[in-house]
């Protein structure tokens, strides 16, 4: 397999021919797979991370250019990238489930305990604290959590320097934790 070889695969992935997503997997399903497995553990797992990386692939290859870089390491970052987030997923739940004292005194951590109506007033304030934030900011926590980007993917789509994005996150995340705490204490 040469770099010529995987930069004719990308052009035709880029041009969305159906068989180039074929001819990708037969090519690095495996490997793709391994490095998951690796990672996860749990073989039904790994077969839908990796089934996820590479529709992550296809719906991202305009984004990769081979002049930047090859194709298999952009492969295995995206891999590695996809294990690790639904690994710190696993953590977090875990997290999540082990509250200290001081965290169950805080009503809004029995957030599934609530009723509809609770519910309801929840879901309106944390939309009105996206609404508060600058245009910046909820554009990256629009990209980060709800199209599932990297830091390093939202920089290059916005043509920021990484630090920015982080910046902007870490700032959104802060005043949104804010602007929740406050809902909560009213």
């Amino acid at each position: 397999m040469s770099n010529l070889d995987d930069h004719e695969l990308v052009n035709r992935l880029q041009k969305r021919d159906p068989q180039a997503m074929v001819d990708l997997y037969d090519r690095y399903g495996k490997l793709i797979f391994s490095i998951i497995l690796r990672a996860v553990r749990i073989t039904p797992t790994a077969e839908d991370l990796t089934q996820e990386t590479f529709l992550r692939v296809w719906n991202r290859i305009h984004t990769f250019s081979c002049e930047r870089g090859n194709l298999q390491g952009w492969l295995v970052t995206v891999a590695r990238n996809r294990a690790f987030d639904y690994l710190r997923s696993l953590q977090s739940s875990a997290s999540l489930a082990t509250s200290n004292l001081d965290d169950l005194e805080r009503a809004g951590y029995f957030y599934s305990e609530l009723d509809q109506s609770d519910r309801i007033a929840k879901q309106n304030a944390v939309t009105q604290a996206l609404n508060l934030l600058p245009d910046d900011q909820r554009e990256v926590i629009h990209l980060t959590h709800y199209e599932g980007m990297t830091q390093a993917e939202i920089a290059d789509k916005l043509g920021k320097p990484l630090g920015t994005v982080k910046g902007l996150v870490r700032g959104a995340l802060k005043k949104l934790r804010n602007a929740m705490t406050e809902e909560t204490v009213q």
